[in-house]
């Protein structure tokens, strides 16, 4: 017989042999299915990375670029209207293009509607259609623009609005917008929609206007220039605009109208003006309006404004609108006229 010691020997040896031959765990199992099927996972892996770098690619990076155009902002730093005809003219315009997007991209050429934007809402129609040349847009500023374009005018009511806000308000804001195609670097072109406004200064009413150097001449005959004088007008923007043969008509409130005065090749420039200028004027009615200490108030708006002989009833229509006044020592006139003959 077997001992009591033999026997619980024996069934030690017999549960040990049982643990040594246990099922294996999950991570034995995960371990073995790995290196059985990796080129299963490495296939499963390249797929998946695949369909995030297309959607990366195709889907992400459009948003991508769009929002990166949208961000960016023009800031105008030269601005020239020349050359008006009464359907067109010539226009040159420098920017600074702000980007915060770290990427540099590429815009292809396209035409660009230009918009007047009054209190955030866009005209009706476009002002003109500009075409704009391929832009590389750096990071953090680049320069663009376009010379000397001749352009035909795409709504005569529109830009009859914005030269008045030019001429009349302190600020205006433009807008340019249109569809071109993006490029950066080896990436799928993408296709964009341009919508950028810029603010900056207009002429402010004229503020500032005044008149140097007027000469009375008594001898003058009927018909002829018997003023002479300087207009001094402030341009505190960045526009240059050639307005042409201004005739400004001067009144008072209580003779009426008492002449007219005109400033021959009228072109405002950035910062102060001094243009030579020659009017006729009625003395009568003139002398008829002095006030006790020999002033007169006058009322000075615009009549015409004529370039190569046409009329520009854009900027006809502003500088009627924007009566300007101006207090005149009409008895130093006299003396200094008098003194100078």
């Amino acid at each position: 017989m077997v001992s009591q010691d033999s026997e619980k020997q024996f069934q030690a040896e017999q549960i040990e042999t049982r643990q040594q031959y246990a099922k294996p765990g999950f991570g034995q199992k995960a371990k073995r299915h790995c290196s059985r099927f990796w080129w299963l996972h490495l296939i499963i892996f390249c797929v998946i990375f695949l369909i995030v770098a297309l959607c990366l690619v195709y889907v992400g990076m459009p948003k991508i670029a769009q929002n990166g155009v949208d961000e960016s902002w023009m800031e105008v730093t030269d601005l020239k209207f020349l050359e008006p005809t009464s359907n067109s003219v010539v226009l040159t315009q420098e920017v600074i293009l702000h980007s915060p997007s770290i990427f540099t991209p590429t815009l292809d050429p396209f035409t660009a509607a230009s918009w007047l934007v009054t209190n955030g809402t866009f005209g009706p129609t476009p002002m003109l259609m500009i075409p704009m040349p391929k832009i590389h847009a750096l990071h953090p500023v680049s320069n663009a623009g376009v010379q000397n374009v001749n352009l035909s005018i795409a709504s005569l009511e529109q830009v009859t609005e914005y030269s008045t806000a030019i001429i009349s308000q302190e600020s205006v804001t433009t807008a340019l917008t249109g569809k071109t195609k993006l490029h950066e670097g080896k990436l799928p072109v993408v296709d964009i929609n341009y919508n950028s406004s810029s603010t900056y200064k207009g002429l402010n009413g004229l503020k500032g206007f005044n008149v140097t150097g007027v000469r009375l001449n008594s001898s003058a005959k009927a018909g002829e220039p018997n003023l002479k004088g300087f207009a001094y007008i402030p341009n505190p923007s960045v526009i240059t605009v050639a307005l042409g043969n201004v005739t400004l008509t001067l009144s008072t409130v209580k003779a009426g109208v008492v002449g007219n005065t005109t400033i021959n090749d009228m072109t405002l420039v950035p910062g102060n003006n001094t243009l030579p200028m020659t009017g006729i004027v009625d003395q009568v009615l003139i002398a008829s309006s002095l006030n006790s200490t020999g002033w007169v108030t006058l009322s000075i708006k615009g009549q015409s404004a004529i370039y190569n002989g046409q009329h520009l009833t854009y900027y006809e229509a502003p500088l009627k609108s924007n009566v300007l006044s101006l207090d005149m020592n009409i008895v130093q006139v006299l003396a200094d006229s008098t003194s100078s003959s």
